[in-house]
């Protein structure tokens, strides 16, 4: 009595979840009569019974369907569930990936699979991390030109952040650290908690300007260079292929390290196939840190990230790392090698990558319409990007207007170096997004402005009744 839309990229169990759920909603499965068991549903669907009782937690979860002992599922009759656009609110002030098409339930399964099949992943894990998971991130910067021992050149860390905290501590203390401006602010806060002495180099249309970086590494000097080239946070930019050339030479020129914060690029919705830094540099004697997390391009939770660099470097890191957390997830960090060896994790970016190529698309027409002085960059890809306010606007009060019309956005100050650069600017976030969430998204931001500017001409009257 249902059917499965062979174009939907969701997972299986989340395609047979909102199937049973259109026809609770449209009369074709009635409340009066069970729906079927776990292992009839999988019989009739040809699915696993993994699969179908996934299905059936999901709705179970949404109150769509209940359980009742001895009768097995029963339909619940009400509307269809409310889509994202209609929800409280949209969260654009994260860069969050769309978890409904994201494999939540199916990495669960492996989950269970590896702690069932072996009772040590309870236990403790190699210090460096797993040796199968960094295997197989050799194995995925070799794909990418990226030259590494996964014995002595890779390292699993808690997340990029966690990687970046850990560069901060090794090569950030009274070093001179200079980072992209505007910049993701967690780096900032790193190197300045490890008392790293910040320069912001400014960025263009394509990359940093490289002048500016030649001439702070020749007058003031430079020991390491934080940067973020592939679809870059705030700005959703990629560096040129000029661009990148040149900072490689620029490194090597003047001795910088330079840390590569890739969060992103295996998404690659658009199949640019950008080359990463590490790649660029490799055989030149330029010393690059390269980080490659999983939490925008599979699953955040993970909080799973490989850092790649010389043997001398992992050294020091790994000896920073045994401080924080001594080794990491063993019931984490085995089932990922397994996805990644099975080749789980290439199916699912090549499975969701059409659906954010969509959003994309669908925010690009949309942003282009925007009202009431909002004005907002075009980056080709990625997964956010930065908008400007009109100049009575400030990004505080905006984004707290922006809150009120359940919309979440990022206020600006935090990603310049100088707080003031960035009064009249935001960022969005928009992986968690899907096409029919744009009116909502850009109607709230648009309304935002009028709340701003009717908030002011009030607190003006207050002011001249005083």
């Amino acid at each position: 009595m249902i059917q499965l839309d062979p174009n939907d990229v969701r997972p299986l169990h989340e395609r047979i979840a909102a199937a049973i759920e259109k026809g609770i909603a449209d009369g074709t499965l009635r409340a009066d009569r069970p729906l079927p068991s776990v292992r009839a549903l999988a019989e009739r669907l040809s699915v696993s019974t993994a699969t179908a009782a996934s299905a059936y937690r999901d709705l179970v979860a949404r109150g769509a369907v209940e359980a009742r002992q001895r009768s097995g599922y029963r339909a619940v009759v009400r509307a269809m569930p409310a889509s994202y656009s209609d929800r409280a609110e949209l969260p654009m002030h994260r860069i969050e990936p769309r978890l409904a098409i994201h494999p939540v339930a199916e990495f669960g399964a492996l989950i269970a699979e590896e702690a069932a099949g072996r009772p040590d992943s309870g236990g403790y894990e190699d210090y460096r991390g797993n040796a199968g998971l960094r295997a197989q991130l050799r194995a995925l910067n070799e794909e990418d030109g990226i030259p590494s021992d996964a014995e002595s050149g890779i390292l699993v860390s808690g997340g990029a952040q966690h990687a970046i905290a850990l560069a901060a501590r090794c090569y950030g203390a009274g070093k001179r650290v200079a980072l992209e401006d505007p910049a993701y602010p967690g780096a900032r806060i790193a190197f300045a908690a490890a008392g790293a002495r910040l320069r912001g180099i400014p960025m263009t249309g394509d990359g940093p300007d490289t002048d500016e970086l030649e001439n702070r590494a020749k007058t003031e000097g430079i020991d390491l260079f934080y940067c973020c080239p592939t679809y870059g946070n705030p700005s959703g930019v990629s560096w040129s292929m000029e661009k990148r050339e040149r900072v490689v030479d620029l490194a090597l020129k003047y001795g910088f390290r330079i840390l590569e914060d890739d969060y992103l690029r295996d998404l690659d919705y658009l199949n640019e196939g950008i080359a990463p830094l590490a790649a660029i540099a490799a055989g030149r004697g330029v010393r690059v840190i390269h980080v490659r997390t999983f939490s925008k391009c599979l699953l955040p939770a993970l909080r799973i990230a490989g850092i790649s660099a010389d043997g001398g470097t992992i050294d020091r890191l790994l000896s920073a790392k045994t401080a924080d957390d001594i080794c990491g997830s063993a019931l984490l960090q085995r089932p990922l090698a397994r996805f990644l060896e099975r080749g789980d994790y290439r199916r699912h970016l090549e499975r969701v990558r059409p659906a954010y190529s969509e959003t994309r698309a669908a925010l690009r027409v949309r942003a282009a319409r925007a009202e009431n002085g909002l004005r907002f960059e075009d980056p080709k890809a990625g997964l956010c990007l930065l908008g400007t306010l009109p100049e009575d606007i400030d990004s505080e009060r905006f984004a707290d207007a922006c809150r009120a019309e359940g919309v979440l956005v990022s206020p600006g100050g935090a990603y310049w170096a100088d707080a003031a650069d960035g009064a009249r600017r935001f960022r969005i976030g928009f992986g968690s997004l899907r096409p029919e969430d744009m009116e909502k998204a850009f109607g709230g931001m648009e309304r935002a402005v009028e709340r701003v500017r009717s908030r002011s001409m009030e607190n003006f009257f207050k002011r001249a009744l005083l």
